[in-house]
């Protein structure tokens, strides 16, 4: 068994070596998948990236047999251009929020004064809120909750999750918002706090096939594995929730 990982870049080159069905997936489920399909036994070849990106190598025509998006929105992009049919997506994951701070600093007050006093004089860092699914979940909630004007001032926003990761991790930002499973089990970094799920829209990572796959029988395969209880068991271990509708 192998599964060979490729990072996607802007702009569609060429596809990874081939080992089983293709599946493009949110670089965000990168441990996760990867563990999942280590517990299948399965020959699966991944290619991760931003799921616009990877949306827009499909477009493009990338082989992809699966696609796994963060971002509805994206999902919906490969719909309207009929290269996923609308009855087969599906969602699959689920995911929450966090605030982090480097290891050792404490829980924090959900608080605009409390987030202020921790953020005098330090960076706050997000996921880019006008690009990213994560940053525009995180600047719904931070707002629903009446917390964006004391963390505004001090905002940097970052490429994507690892990258706040590890800026919080170096002690470079005092806070950071990230996806639950962005923070587990991560070296350098604590979660101070669990932003409340009701205070943004629900967080759903989407799977379908994609049309013209060349290893649909594979695929198929690889999807109800995905589905099945072993499986969750794996997300479940790196801070996902089965997706709310999910079979």
């Amino acid at each position: 068994m192998r599964i060979l990982a490729a990072l996607c870049l802007s702009m569609f080159l060429a596809p990874p070596a081939r080992a089983g069905p293709l599946i493009f997936a949110a670089a965000s489920t990168a441990r996760a998948l990867d563990a999942a399909i280590a517990e299948s036994g399965m020959d699966v070849t991944v290619s991760y990236g931003a799921s616009g990106a990877i949306a827009r190598q499909i477009e493009q025509g990338a082989p992809a047999d699966l696609f796994l998006s963060a971002n509805p929105k994206w999902m919906a992009h490969l719909v309207d251009l009929g290269l996923v049919a609308a009855d087969t997506v599906e969602p699959l994951l689920s995911n929450t929020l966090v605030l982090i701070a480097p290891s050792g600093a404490g829980a924090l007050m959900p608080t605009a004064v409390a987030m202020a006093a921790r953020l005098e004089d330090e960076q706050f860092v997000m996921a880019d809120f006008t690009t990213a699914p994560v940053g525009r979940y995180g600047h719904a909630a931070l707002t629903s909750l009446g917390l964006w004007e004391a963390v505004a001032p001090s905002y940097v926003p970052t490429r994507n999750t690892i990258a706040t990761v590890a800026a919080v991790a170096r002690g470079e930002a005092a806070l950071g918002l990230v996806y639950a499973s962005d923070a587990l089990g991560v070296e350098g970094v604590e979660v101070v706090y669990d932003i409340p799920p009701e205070s943004h829209p629900a967080i759903l990572y989407l799977v379908a096939p994609v049309a013209g796959a060349t290893e649909p029988e594979q695929a198929a395969a690889l999807l109800a594995f995905l589905r099945a209880d072993a499986a969750r068991t794996v997300f479940a271990g790196f801070g996902f929730r089965p997706a709310e509708g999910a079979p």
